[in-house]
């Protein structure tokens, strides 16, 4: 029951402030219980409104004021609810049992992460980088920040991984075998399931970064390129496979198209949509070879010199489509020869191709070490160190060196090599 607002006006004298600040704060530390008591400082005029409040003589200076004796004073006035209600009333706000809270958020919190672990064991990831993504996760502050959202994050990260476990992404280097947005629309029920800042996001991408040895991305750029290596396309028009001199064999639109672009000796950017509507079509002769780069000033270099041979720029880590292209020239039986850069990512980016069918051009150790003595710059490796399965002693070549050469220092050559005369 309220206190009338005559003693409601006495005990929010601006003189007991002071007093209901202390008692406030002993409340939520104790349960909301009365119990324990507060000291705190009065003026004159303080202690002679707690004298009336407390019915005994108190003097100004610091008090100690026991939290049961006010109680039971606030008790007697007309039939008040006690100090938890009374002290509620004085300053008009509603207190918190902050053991409780704490408490409860500590358990909303262990349920939260014993549901992520679970998703986790249905991962399938090897025990290490399972390990790595559940202390990653927790380290982040991710679920613990998402509040409401964070349990349903969790379920749609379980059903978009399952999703991509079973389309077979996680074995597709390169080629996509979903739209990001596809994904998300089948596992999550709204085609912005996974968008950048969205908590299923966030665990997808920490968790592609476990399953593919990978740093946690930081860009747009690293997300995306995250999401082809997992075999998601992030769009099917903006990233584009760069392309120079290729003559398709059959007699529809599209290949007369690209033999009139070569012959305009016109670089071509082909997307995902574009190599869709281009299903089933040749893009090279099979038995021919075509040359394949890192780096876009290779494939530039050789159009301005109008090299004869037809050249795929990865551009980097290479796009959705340009992979596919990579990959559809290998199973039609054209000969794929890959460079690039003598560095960890560059010969990551390569043990990929090499591992797609692709054919190592000029990628040996003895490659290397030339290259290496004939460089006026001395760049050291950075990154994560790469094994090189077409030839494990390119890697320890690369240790001894601890020399980095790009694609541009030895320019002349692969230019030579797609019928460029230097």
């Amino acid at each position: 029951m309220p206190v009338s607002e005559g003693t409601l006006e006495y005990l929010r004298d601006p003189a007991l402030a002071a007093l209901w600040d202390s008692v406030s704060a002993r409340l939520e530390r104790n349960d909301l219980e009365a119990t324990g008591a507060v000291r705190v400082p009065f003026s004159p005029v303080g202690a002679a409104q707690l004298s009336g409040l407390l019915g005994r003589t108190v003097v100004s200076g610091t008090v100690t004021v026991k939290l049961a004796e006010l109680d039971e004073r606030l008790r007697g006035l007309e039939g008040s609810g006690g100090l938890l209600a009374v002290t509620e009333q004085v300053r008009g706000v509603k207190l918190t049992d902050k053991r409780k809270v704490r408490a409860d958020r500590s358990q909303a919190a262990f349920e939260l992460y014993r549901q992520w672990d679970d998703a986790i064991a249905e991962a399938g990831l090897t025990p290490a980088a399972a390990q790595s993504l559940g202390a990653s996760v927790r380290s982040s502050g991710i679920l613990t920040r998402a509040g409401g959202t964070a349990s349903s994050g969790i379920a749609r990260f379980a059903s978009g991984w399952a999703e991509l476990v079973k389309v077979g992404a996680f074995d597709a280097i390169g080629e996509p075998r979903l739209l990001l947005g596809e994904l998300a629309s089948k596992t999550t029920g709204t085609a912005h399931g996974f968008d950048e800042g969205t908590v299923a996001s966030k665990l997808m991408m920490r968790a592609l970064a476990a399953r593919f040895d990978e740093p946690v991305p930081e860009t747009g750029e690293d997300r995306r390129r995250l999401w082809m290596i997992a075999g998601v396309s992030t769009d099917s028009v903006s990233g584009t496979a760069l392309m120079w001199g290729f003559r398709p064999p059959g007699d529809d639109p599209w290949s007369a198209m690209m033999r009139s672009r070569a012959d305009l000796e016109v670089v071509t950017h082909l997307t995902l949509q574009e190599l869709r509507v281009a299903a089933g079509v040749l893009l090279a002769p099979p038995g021919s070879t075509v040359f394949a780069c890192e780096n876009p000033q290779v494939l530039q270099a050789a159009a301005k010199a109008g090299a004869s041979s037809a050249v795929l720029c990865l551009s980097g880590q290479g796009s959705a489509a340009a992979w596919l292209v990579l990959r559809r020239l290998i199973a039609d039986g054209v000969t794929v020869a890959y460079h690039g850069d003598f560095d960890w990512p560059g010969v990551a980016i390569a043990g990929r191709a090499y591992l797609a069918g692709a054919t190592p051009w000029r990628m040996s150790a003895a490659d290397y070490v030339a290259a290496v003595v004939e460089s006026a710059e001395q760049e050291p490796l950075e990154g994560r160190q790469t094994a090189t399965p077409w030839e494990t002693g390119l890697a320890g070549a690369m240790r001894t060196h601890n020399t980095a050469i790009h694609e541009e220092a030895v320019i002349d050559s692969l230019l030579r090599d797609v019928g460029v005369p230097v």
